[in-house]
């Protein structure tokens, strides 16, 4: 499945569900939402780590 929203890492055929924000696990499964995920610390506006794009 293509993601045009959610940032979404496929491994083994796992995915692992990534924030939009800074880029750590969310979530590991096969299916997720298609929308815009975010960490609680991002949510907060207090998260310090940086998304790095192809990680």
């Amino acid at each position: 499945m293509e993601y045009e929203h959610a940032v979404v890492k496929f491994e083994e055929g796992v995915g692992t569900l990534l924030c939009n924000g800074c880029g750590i696990t969310i979530a590991e499964g096969t299916e997720h939402e298609d929308r815009e995920h975010y960490c609680t610390m991002c949510m907060s506006g207090n998260c310090k780590a940086k998304f790095k794009k192809g990680k």
